[in-house]
């Protein structure tokens, strides 16, 4: 019986390169996971943040008459929206979500 050195070579490197590339596609994966993970984390303490703010302003206008809200400048209706909450939220805290959101976007749009 006659072995052929070489080709069993090529055939174990052939398989360690496609073990490579399945271990790549897992880390991958993973990676884009963690990133999905934190972006979700971070849009839930923003959510958290409005309902707080939310339920801060319906506390505060349940306070007054009708009649008196009518004649506010600072009264916007019953309904308080993410409209309304993003209007308030100072300039500096939108760069940094924005930035934030375009970085995890950028790694997420990186891994293969």
């Amino acid at each position: 019986m006659k072995f052929n050195i070489k080709s069993l070579e090529e055939k174990f490197t052939k398989i360690n390169d496609i073990s490579q590339n399945i271990k790549q596609s897992i880390n991958n994966y993973d990676n884009k996971k963690k990133i999905e993970t934190i972006v979700y984390t971070v849009l839930l303490i923003l959510n958290y943040d409005f309902n707080i703010k939310k339920k801060e302003y319906l506390n505060l206008i349940s306070q007054f008459s009708p009649a008196y809200l009518s004649g506010s400048e600072w009264y916007i209706g019953e309904d308080y929206t993410y409209e309304h909450f993003w209007d308030n939220v100072d300039d500096d805290s939108k760069f940094k979500f924005y930035t934030f959101l375009f970085i995890m976007n950028y790694l997420y749009q990186k891994i293969q």
